[in-house]
């Protein structure tokens, strides 16, 4: 079953909330990429799932010249509204079937996009494949299978609120490539050589308000998706609180970690 976060609409209503909540943190992780990239110039580069296109950017400001696709829209129009006089070609597409060739990049990267993926190892062998031999890539991956900042806050509520263990995203591909050393066989098995795997981790500061502001975002998050939506305000409020508590001016910070495999084709 594809879960809302998996769909393009719900990214293409997204946007405006990604870019101002969540793109200030998750640009940092895109930096780490483009370190672990080595870009030299004129190299050809792929950024699936773009999103707003953090990576694609500077990416391109180290001298690559950068294809950069998502299935959102709405998602691509945000990039080439930044990307205009940049040699950036924003493109709406499917990582899990790209209709480019084989072997046309020098490099390729992606940033917490695959995983979300319903077809996630397609996603992986897409990259594979579009990959010249002798090419590098990056894939970056959460450390935990819930993702960061305000749905790491969610799991605990509902896990304060109904018991166990707290609560996952439930999308595979997350689950799967939280752990470093399953990410390196799938990286394997979708036909990348040389895997490795580095950690990099950044500050996640956060408003608060978001559990008031982005409620209908937050209602549909996989982690508390399968609830009643009585309990879902109620994980909600009790996320609110326990962020509350625990912020400062306003700002919950949380220290989130990331796996980056690099590979080679």
């Amino acid at each position: 079953m594809t879960l809302a976060i998996q769909s393009r609409d719900y990214w293409d209503g997204a946007v405006q909330s990604y870019v101002a909540s969540a793109e200030p943190f998750t640009a940092l992780f895109c930096a780490d990429a483009v370190a672990l990239a080595q870009i030299e110039s004129d190299m050809h580069l792929i950024d699936v799932a773009t999103g707003p296109g953090a990576l694609a950017l500077a990416a391109e400001a180290k001298g690559a010249e950068v294809t950069a696709i998502d299935f959102s829209a709405a998602m691509i129009d945000q990039l080439r509204s930044r990307a205009q006089g940049r040699r950036i070609d924003a493109i709406q597409m499917d990582g899990q079937a790209l209709d480019l060739p084989d072997g046309s990049f020098d490099r390729a990267c992606s940033v917490f996009g695959i995983p979300l993926f319903p077809d996630w190892r397609a996603g992986l062998a897409e990259m594979a494949r579009v990959l010249r031999p002798g090419g590098r890539a990056v894939v970056a991956t959460a450390s935990t299978p819930v993702g960061f900042g305000p749905y790491m806050v969610l799991a605990q509520a509902r896990a304060a609120l109904f018991g166990g263990s707290p609560a996952t995203l439930g999308v595979e591909g997350m689950a799967a490539l939280a752990d470093e050393d399953r990410l390196v066989a799938e990286m394997s098995d979708a036909g990348f050589e040389t895997v490795e795997v580095h950690q990099r981790n950044h500050n996640f500061a956060f408003d608060i308000a978001i559990f008031q502001t982005a409620r209908e975002m937050l209602d549909a998050s996989p982690v508390i998706a399968d609830l009643a939506e009585p309990d879902r305000a109620r994980v909600i409020d009790e996320a609110a609180h326990m962020a509350a508590e625990s912020q400062k001016d306003g700002k919950l910070n949380l220290d989130c970690v990331a796996h980056f495999a690099t590979a080679k084709r």
